[in-house]
C-alpha cells in the first residue's frame, strides 16, 4: 500500500512539471526576427489545426475557416486573410456600403472588395515586432475568425456574402 501511493505521489509530481513546462513554453517571448512559414507550420500543426499548403510566404490552414498566414518581408507582423465570394447581382453600392460599416463595426479587422473577382478580402495585422508567444498567435487566429463571423452578421438581409 504505502509503494502504491508513493507511485501515485511521484506520477502525480511528474505530471504537474510536465503540464506547467508545457504552459511556460506556450508562453515564452520569441523573437519576431525569427519567424518563419515552417515555425509558423509546426505551431499550427502543434495546436491540432490543418495545415492545408505551406510557402516561403505564406501558410494555408484550415480550423473553422480558411486562412492564409503572410509573414511581413521585415518581420514586422503576421496578416490573417480569408477570402470570401459575394453573391452576384449585388450593386457595388450596397457591397461598399457593408464594408463601410464593416471596416466601421469590427475594428479589429479591414475587409476589401475585388469587384473583378466578386470577393471580399477580410485582413488581420498582428505586430510580432518586438516579440510574440505561441499562445498569442494561437490566440489572434482565433479572434480573426470570431471576428468574421461578427462581420458576416452585419449582412442582415444576407442578400452579400
Amino acid at each position: 500500500k504505502y509503494n502504491l501511493m508513493k507511485t501515485i505521489k511521484n506520477l502525480s509530481i511528474a505530471l504537474l512539471l510536465l503540464v506547467t513546462s508545457f504552459s511556460f513554453a506556450q508562453n515564452d517571448l520569441l523573437n519576431g526576427e525569427d519567424i518563419t512559414t515552417s515555425k509558423l507550420k509546426s505551431l499550427f500543426e502543434n495546436a491540432y489545426i490543418d495545415v492545408l499548403e505551406t510557402k516561403e510566404t505564406y501558410v494555408k490552414v484550415k480550423d473553422n475557416k480558411t486562412v492564409y498566414i503572410d509573414v511581413d518581408s521585415k518581420n514586422r507582423f503576421i496578416s490573417f486573410n480569408s477570402v470570401y465570394n459575394l453573391q452576384k447581382g449585388v450593386s457595388d453600392k450596397e457591397i461598399l456600403e457593408l464594408f463601410n460599416k464593416v471596416n466601421k463595426d469590427v475594428i479589429m479587422l479591414k475587409c476589401y472588395y475585388n469587384k473583378e473577382g466578386n470577393t471580399v478580402s477580410f485582413f488581420y495585422y498582428y505586430w510580432i515586432d518586438g516579440g510574440y508567444s505561441n499562445k498569442t498567435i494561437i490566440n489572434a487566429f482565433k479572434l480573426f475568425q470570431v471576428g468574421i463571423d461578427l462581420a458576416l452578421t452585419k449582412d442582415e438581409k444576407k442578400n452579400i456574402f
